[in-house]
């Protein structure tokens, strides 16, 4: 079978070890380090592309033995998803524990760090300052977290709160079944009392662009706000002016839009943001398996078999029926 790769050549960790598997398996296992001269064939059978990499429906169109497109990571935003679905073919990606687990842990570390004013404590070491009159830390217990999104990292990131004797409260655009401790509220009502506000949804044409200007406004002047999702979730330069404006509240922010972030963006002046490039919640245990789950997803999808991560779950009937079998 013929497997398309399509990334930059940073990611060899990533792509050559199936690259070298498939190959020696005996199929065509192709790498594409320029994404913008890529063009899809007939011969196409597994394409293999970034998150952000454009797979329209015109590409799909090109390649009508298209079965699968994979994600080696969770992140799926480029592929147009419904071209997919109406065309049979399954979106895979890498929603993996230890990528899920990472982020929810570098959730909560970036939520306390924000609340407890780590940057400016490690500043009045770091540049001999006296200690502030006022003090800055807050704490999480008996505070208000509202989760944006409720998704395998929001999951996590709550079963992780529950012991900090905490209120949660979650926003979700589909109706689905809540733990205990999180209750679902309306995203208005989640803006207006949280304490802390996570963002942690996926970003697709319903959420981009969800946190407005006006949605921000909404927040407590004190609030702390957490991005770990997708920067073009939020409208950054508001929220940039907002955190300007109000010294009591605090960011923190692992995504941007774009991203990475602009040199000159005045979230980088802000003394209230905790600012990291899009790598918080990486860790060598998910980029040490990330590999292992892409190899075995197209080793399934090229023997009829379906991956265990599925964004289109709805067709795995009928792509069953169109492929189960048919592996060579």
């Amino acid at each position: 079978m013929q497997i398309d790769f399509v990334g930059p050549p940073r990611f060899a960790g990533l792509f050559q070890p199936s690259i070298d598997a498939l190959t020696t398996q005996g199929h065509a296992a192709r790498w594409f380090r320029d994404p913008a001269t890529y063009v899809a064939d007939a011969k196409l059978d597994v394409l293999v592309a970034l998150r952000n990499e454009r797979v329209t429906g015109a590409l799909m169109e090109r390649a009508p033995r298209l079965r699968a497109l994979i994600s080696p990571v969770t992140g799926t935003e480029g592929f147009d998803e419904a071209a997919a679905t109406a065309r049979t073919i399954l979106v895979a990606n890498g929603q993996i524990p230890e990528n899920y687990v990472s982020m929810a842990e570098a959730t909560v570390m970036l939520v306390l760090a924000a609340l407890y004013d780590l940057n400016g404590t490690q500043r009045v070491l770091t540049e001999n300052l006296s200690r502030p009159e006022h003090l800055r830390a807050r704490m999480l217990s008996g505070k208000t977290v509202g989760l944006i999104g409720f998704g395998q990292i929001a999951q996590s990131v709550a079963a992780r709160l529950t012991p900090w004797q905490c209120t949660m409260v979650a926003a979700v655009r589909t109706p689905r079944a809540l733990p205990d401790h999180v209750r679902a509220v309306p995203l208005d009502a989640l803006l207006a009392t949280s304490d802390v506000v996570v963002v942690l949804a996926s970003l697709n044409d319903q959420t981009r662009g969800l946190l407005d200007a006006a949605k921000l406004e909404q927040m407590k002047p004190n609030v702390t706000f957490v991005n770990v999702a997708r920067g073009g979730i939020v409208d950054q330069k508001a929220l940039a002016r907002l955190a300007a404006e109000r010294p009591d509240m605090r960011i923190a922010l692992d995504v941007f839009d774009p991203d990475p972030l602009e040199t000159d963006s005045p979230l980088r002046r802000l003394p209230n943001a905790i600012l990291t490039p899009h790598m918080v919640g990486h860790t060598r245990e998910t980029h040490e398996r990330l590999p292992v789950v892409l190899l075995e997803n197209i080793e399934r999808v090229i023997a009829g078999k379906v991956p265990d991560h599925v964004r289109n779950p709805q067709i795995i009937d009928a792509w069953r029926a169109r492929f189960a079998g048919s592996g060579r």
